[in-house]
C-alpha cells in the first residue's frame, strides 16, 4: 500500500473517531501518533517530537500563567470592563467579547490574549448566568480573526513577507494586514452574533453551571430573597447583628444593595441604612408570619395597661448560697412555668449585668424579678431568693406594647413558645386580655404560661426592650420580593464564595449544636441550609444538633473557608472554594505576564521559552504553588496536541499537500484570479486544520509565487491570500492554540468547533475572495 494512501485511510479513521466521540480525543491522537510511527509514515524522533514541540511548550505555559493570573487576581481586574456588559443581552456580551480579544491579538500572540481572556471569560460568564461554552468559542475566534492584523502579529504574516523579500519582491508593510483583517473580524462578528450563536453548544437560558449540583441538592436560588429598608423604618441605623433578622426570621443576610454599590457577605457590625436591599436566604413563610395582618396589631389600650399596673410588682433580691437555683441556668429552673414570675435582670457582685441565659446562678447574685406579689413571695418561702426588695416604676430599659391578635393571624392556635416572640426578639408576654369565654377562662391572664394557647382577637401586653418593640414593628413592615437573576450571580466574587461542608468521619462534633459551637463566631461564615437525609433543613439551623452524614451550605469569605479546610472536623468538598486570590501577588504576576509579553514580542526569545520562564517564575515568587501550577493545565489537551502534530510531519513527508494544491492551481488558473484566489484559500484552510501554520505557509508560498508568475498575477494578491487563509484556522480544536485553551473549561466536543468553524470559514472565504482582489489588484 502507498504511503499516500495508508495517511488517506489515517486521516479518515481519525475523523471519523473525533466526530463520533466514542474514544476520548486524547487517547485518539495518541492512537494516529502510534499508527504513523507503525507505518513507518514518520519516524518514531519524529513521532514523539510532539511532546518537544514549540506548540505545546507554549501552551502549557500559557494554562498556567493564565492560572496565575487568576490566582492573584489580576483576571479579575482586567475582565472588570467587561462585566459591565453582564446585565446585558447575549449579542452584547458576544460583541464585546469578540472586539475585545481581536483587538488585543493585535498587539499581542493570540495564545497569550486567549490565556488572559479565558479566566476573565469565565467570570463573565458566572455573573451573567450563562454556560461558558457560549462566550468562551466566541472569545477565542475574536482572538483568530484580529491575530493578522499587524505584519507582525502572526507567523504566516511573518513568514509571507519574508517570502517576497526572498523572491527579490517589496514585501509587505506592518499594517498592509489592517484593510483585510478589519473586514473578516467585521465579517466574523456579524456571523457569531447573527447565526453563529445560535449553533453554539449550551443552553441560551440562564445557567447555574458552576453550582448545579448545589443547586440541585439545596435549590439555594429559589430560597433568595430581597427586601427594602423603607425611609423611616426602625431598622435603619440599626446593626445588622441586632436586626434579629435571624433569630426572628431565621434569615441569612448574605448581600446588601447600597445605591450602585453590592456589598457580599456583610459583617453582622454592618450598619443598615434606609433604602438597602438586602438579600437574604431563607424560606418565605417566614416573611409571612411577621406580617403585621397576618401577625399581631399594635393598640392602645389604657385599660389593660392600668390592670397590668395593679397587678403586677417588680422586686430585688439576692441570691443565698442555699439556694437550690445555686449551679442552674435559667433554662434549667423554669420561673416562669413554676412560679409564673420574669426574671428581668441579673447581676453578678460586682453589679455587673449578665446576658448569658446558659450562665449558672451563683451565690450573691442580685435578681430583679416581676410577678404578682403572691407567687414573688412565693420565691422567698421556698428559698429561691432573700428577702424581697420592692421596686419602684417600670422595669429599668422595658417598655409595654399591647398587641391585638388579628383574624387570621399565624399565632391563632399557637401557644407562647410557638409564638417565637421570646427566643426569637427577647418580648416577655406578661399578660393577655381577651373577653370573658365560654368556658370559664379568665378574662385577663397574670403571667401566662408558656403552653397558654392564643386565641384570636386576644390583647397581648408584650415587655421588652425598646429596640426589642421596634425591631418587631420594623419586621412587621419588610415586604418579600423575588430577586432578579443578574444579582443572584452576582454573590460570588473573588473574595466571596458558597460551598458544601461536610463532618468528617473523625469529627468531634457529632450531636453539638451550630449555637453550642459559635460557628459564626469562630468561623465568620453563614450556615444557609443543612443536607439531612437528602433533604435540605432551613429553620432553626442554630439550634439543631449535627448528625454524622449532614452536610452544610456555607456562604462567607473564602479565607474563612480555607479555614474550615484546615479543620480537621469538617471536610470541604470543592478546594477551589477556598483559594481565596493573593492580592498582594497581583503586581508580580501582571509584571511576569508583561515580561512574558515583551520579550514575545521583541523577538528577545521564542514564545514558547518566554512562556515556560514565566510558569517557573509564578511558582517560585509564590502566585501559585507547585499543586496549583499542575492542576492548571489541561494534560488532556497537551495529549491531543502532542499526538495530532506528527501528523503535519506525514502530509509533508508524503507530498500529499503540495500534490493537492498543485492539482487544484492547475485546474482553475484558467477560469481568472478570482477562482486562483478561492482554490488557494481553501487548499490552504483545509490545511491549516491539521498542519502547523509556519509549516504550512512554507509549503504553500512557492506554490502561490510559482502561480502568480506562471498565471502573470500579482504576487502580492496570492501571498496576501496564503497569510489570510493560514490564519483562518476556526474549523479544528487542533488548527490553534486558543482553541486547545477553551477546549476544557468550555466542554466542547469536536464536532462543536465544526458546527460553528465551518460556516464561518465558509463566510470568511467568500469576503476574502470578493475583497481581497479589489484590495490587491491582480494585474
Amino acid at each position: 500500500m502507498s504511503p499516500l494512501l495508508m495517511l488517506s485511510l489515517l486521516i479518515i479513521t481519525a475523523l471519523v473517531l473525533f466526530i463520533g466521540g466514542w474514544i476520548p480525543v486524547d487517547i485518539t491522537a495518541i492512537l494516529v501518533l502510534s499508527s504513523l510511527s507503525l507505518t513507518g509514515l514518520v519516524s518514531p524522533e519524529d513521532a514523539l517530537a510532539g511532546f518537544s514541540s514549540s506548540a505545546v511548550i507554549t501552551v502549557m505555559g500559557m494554562f498556567i500563567l493564565s492560572a496565575g493570573l487568576t490566582h492573584t487576581g489580576v483576571s479579575y481586574q482586567f475582565g472588570k470592563p467587561l462585566q459591565l456588559f453582564a446585565k446585558k443581552g447575549e449579542m452584547a456580551l458576544i460583541v464585546a467579547l469578540m472586539v475585545t480579544s481581536s483587538l488585543l491579538s493585535a498587539l499581542i500572540n493570540t495564545t497569550t490574549v486567549a490565556a488572559i481572556m479565558l479566566p476573565a471569560t469565565m467570570e463573565l460568564a458566572r455573573r451573567s448566568g450563562r454556560n461558558p461554552s457560549r462566550l468562551l468559542m466566541p472569545m477565542a475566534l475574536g482572538c483568530l480573526l484580529g491575530g493578522p492584523f499587524t505584519g507582525i502579529s502572526t507567523p504566516p504574516n511573518i513568514l509571507v513577507t519574508e517570502a517576497m523579500a526572498k523572491a527579490g519582491l517589496k514585501p509587505f508593510g506592518l499594517f498592509d494586514f489592517t484593510p483585510i483583517t478589519g473586514a473578516l473580524v467585521v465579517a466574523g462578528i456579524l456571523f457569531i452574533v447573527l447565526i453563529g450563536r445560535y449553533i453554539l453548544p449550551g443552553s441560551k437560558d440562564k445557567a447555574t453551571c458552576d453550582h448545579s449540583d448545589l443547586e440541585s441538592s439545596y435549590q439555594f436560588a429559589e430560597h433568595m430573597f430581597t427586601t427594602r429598608i423603607r425611609p423611616g423604618s426602625k431598622l435603619a441605623g440599626v446593626k445588622l447583628a441586632d436586626s434579629r433578622l435571624g433569630s426572628a426570621l431565621s434569615l441569612t443576610v448574605v448581600g446588601l444593595q447600597r445605591g450602585r454599590e453590592l456589598i457580599l457577605a456583610p459583617r453582622p457590625q454592618t450598619m443598615l441604612r434606609e433604602n438597602d436591599v438586602l438579600i437574604v436566604h431563607g424560606q418565605d413563610e417566614h416573611f409571612r408570619y411577621f406580617r403585621g395582618d397576618q401577625h399581631l396589631l399594635a393598640e392602645e389600650n389604657d385599660e389593660a395597661m392600668l390592670r397590668i399596673g395593679a397587678g403586677m410588682e417588680i422586686a430585688g433580691a439576692v441570691l443565698p448560697a442555699t439556694s437550690p437555683l445555686v449551679g442552674r441556668s435559667l433554662a434549667e429552673i423554669g420561673l416562669r412555668r413554676n412560679y409564673r414570675v420574669h426574671l428581668l435582670s441579673l447581676k453578678n457582685t460586682q453589679g455587673e449585668r449578665i446576658q448569658d441565659a446558659r450562665r449558672a446562678f451563683a451565690p450573691e447574685d442580685f435578681l430583679i424579678v416581676q410577678g404578682k406579689k403572691e407567687d414573688l413571695e412565693r420565691l422567698v418561702a421556698d428559698g429561691l431568693v432573700g428577702p424581697l426588695c420592692l421596686e419602684d416604676g417600670e422595669a429599668e430599659g422595658a417598655m409595654l406594647l399591647p398587641m391585638r391578635v388579628p383574624e387570621g393571624s399565624v399565632l391563632i392556635g399557637k401557644n407562647l413558645i410557638e409564638s417565637r416572640l421570646g427566643n426569637a426578639l427577647d418580648l416577655t408576654v406578661i399578660g393577655i386580655s381577651r373577653d370573658q369565654a365560654a368556658d370559664g377562662a379568665s378574662p385577663f391572664v397574670f403571667m401566662p404560661l408558656p403552653e397558654e394557647i392564643i386565641r384570636q382577637d386576644d390583647l397581648m401586653v408584650l415587655q421588652g426592650s425598646r429596640e426589642a418593640l421596634e425591631s418587631l414593628q420594623a419586621l412587621q413592615e419588610l415586604i418579600m420580593e423575588r430577586p432578579s437573576p443578574g444579582l443572584i450571580t452576582e454573590l460570588e466574587s473573588q473574595q466571596i464564595g458558597i460551598t458544601e461542608v461536610l463532618l468528617s468521619p473523625r469529627t468531634t462534633l457529632a450531636g453539638r449544636t451550630l449555637a453550642q459551637l459559635l460557628f459564626r463566631e469562630h468561623y465568620g461564615l453563614s450556615v444557609l441550609a443543612v443536607l439531612r437525609k437528602g433533604q435540605p433543613q432551613r429553620g432553626g439551623l442554630r439550634e439543631m444538633a449535627l448528625q454524622f452524614g449532614d452536610a452544610l451550605l456555607v456562604y462567607g469569605r473564602r479565607q474563612s473557608l480555607e479555614a474550615v479546610a484546615r479543620d480537621p472536623d469538617f471536610l470541604v468538598l470543592d478546594h477551589e472554594a477556598t483559594n481565596a486570590p493573593l492580592v498582594k501577588k497581583a503586581p508580580i504576576a501582571a509584571a511576569i505576564t508583561v515580561a512574558v509579553l515583551a520579550a514575545s514580542i521583541l523577538n528577545v526569545m521564542p514564545i514558547s521559552i518566554a512562556a515556560l520562564t514565566g510558569a517557573a517564575l509564578m511558582v517560585v515568587t509564590g502566585c501559585l504553588n507547585m499543586e496549583q501550577a499542575y492542576r492548571s493545565v489541561e494534560w488532556r489537551v497537551i495529549f491531543l496536541i502532542a499526538g495530532m502534530l506528527p501528523l503535519g510531519v506525514a502530509v509533508q513527508n508524503t507530498g500529499a499537500a503540495q500534490l493537492a494544491a498543485d492539482a487544484i492551481i492547475n485546474s482553475v488558473g484558467h477560469l481568472g484570479p478570482r477562482y486562483v484566489v478561492a482554490a488557494l484559500f481553501i487548499v490552504t484552510v483545509i490545511g491549516t486544520q491539521v498542519i502547523p501554520t509556519a509549516a504550512l505557509v512554507v509549503l504553500m508560498a512557492p506554490i502561490a509565487l510559482k502561480a502568480a508568475q506562471s498565471l502573470n498575477i500579482s504576487a502580492d494578491l496570492l501571498l496576501m491570500t496564503i497569510a489570510m487563509a493560514a490564519s483562518s484556522s476556526y474549523a479544528s480544536p487542533f488548527s490553534h492554540p486558543a482553541h486547545m485553551l477553551i477546549m476544557g473549561p468550555g466542554g466542547y466536543r469536536f464536532t462543536d468547533y465544526l458546527k460553528v468553524g465551518v460556516p464561518l470559514t465558509m463566510v470568511i472565504i467568500a469576503v476574502s475572495v470578493w475583497l481581497l482582489p479589489i484590495l490587491w489588484p491582480p494585474y
